[in-house]
């Protein structure tokens, strides 16, 4: 079967009658047009089968109404939702997302940066990690226009960042542990090259070390990334001769596989370990966890307020936003046993 051609502009001009100027205002989104005549122009665009050139758009406009974000993977829900957070934001002002899952391989990663960037994309947001892996490449993005936000960790200097507020809450959880009368509190949290320069970790080592207390490296263990990370984390802790009687972990995904861990061991949670997660993802609900809620949508927000910032004015002074996070207690924290138990695991 021969192949139909696609209507174009011009097919649009003959079948409504209306100028290529004002068909193109309408598509666009210009104003200085009826709204019965945009209405009637998008029926009869319709009613033709006829869609807009997005590269001649794009060349046109000078940009492509399109943002890459890029993420480890899916394993762990929170990226799904703040993936979903985002989108759902970025619609608002007619940005379509790129989605790019590089299963933490640092080639593949800076494969999709330069690809999108040379011309399939106006703005970037990444981990902060993406950047501490190749400065240089960065810093050469930025001088040739590219917006750019990273996430998570501690603020590079130079560039927007958005973050979460975690320092605070994990003190707020640490004090309330020692409140309950524990007193062996363990920590764990995906290994990656600044692990111990997170907000979470900082107040976790600050309580451990005041009063002059020396930090107890046994009781921190920075592991694989997921569920697989925290089973790995109990195994390590329950083998102690003194094991800890609560533990934080640096995401709920680490805390879930910590609780299954600990089941299967025997171990009670909360009875015989106390275990607190960050994020709140859908399952820590199902699982009774406690954590500390990062507020994805929010999030969200913040990072289209930054990125369309700085498409309006590139040259202003980079900006630092602060998501503040909450602390949600649910079952899986209560006092230590007067007698921990010793199970072989």
């Amino acid at each position: 079967m021969k192949k139909s051609a696609r209507p174009t502009i011009f097919d649009l001009v003959d079948y409504t009658g209306i100028s290529r100027g004002t068909i193109s205002r309408a598509f666009n989104n210009q104003a200085g047009i009826k709204p019965a005549t945009k209405e009637l122009i998008m029926r009869a665009a319709n009613e033709i089968g006829y869609i807009p050139h997005n590269g001649a758009r794009m060349m046109k406009l000078g940009r492509t109404s399109r943002w890459g974000i890029l993420i480890p993977h899916l394993h762990n829900p929170y990226y799904a939702e703040l993936v979903e957070a985002l989108n759902h934001e970025a619609e608002k002002s007619g940005i379509t997302l790129l989605i790019g899952i590089s299963n933490n391989d640092k080639k593949r990663e800076a494969q999709m940066i330069l690809q999108w960037t040379a011309g399939e994309t106006d703005a970037l947001i990444l981990d902060q990690s993406h950047y501490h892996d190749n400065p240089p490449m960065f810093e050469q993005l930025k001088a040739r226009g590219i917006a750019m936000v990273f996430l998570h960790g501690n603020p590079i200097p130079g560039f927007d960042f958005l973050r979460y507020e975690l320092f605070d809450s994990i003190s707020r959880v640490m004090t309330h542990y020692e409140e309950l009368g524990h007193t062996r509190i363990a920590y764990t949290a995906q290994n990656f090259s600044r692990c111990r320069e997170t907000g979470r970790f900082r107040a976790y080592a600050k309580n451990r070390t005041s009063k002059g207390r020396k930090l107890d490296e046994s009781l921190i263990y920075f592991g694989e990334d997921g569920a697989e990370g925290g089973r790995n984390a109990f195994r390590r802790f329950a083998a102690l001769s003194d094991p800890p009687t609560a533990v934080i972990c640096g995401d709920d995904i680490v805390a879930c596989g910590v609780m299954h861990a600990a089941r299967l061991g025997g171990w009670s949670v909360p009875k015989d370990l106390s275990v607190v997660g960050v994020d709140d993802i859908a399952e820590s609900t199902r699982a009774g966890l406690t954590t500390i809620k990062t507020n994805r949508l929010e999030a969200a927000k913040g990072i289209c307020e930054l990125l369309e910032l700085r498409r309006q004015d590139f040259e202003r002074d980079p900006e630092v936003r602060s998501i503040a996070s909450e602390l949600i207690l649910r079952d899986s924290i209560t006092r230590p046993r007067a007698k921990p138990v010793r199970v072989s695991v």
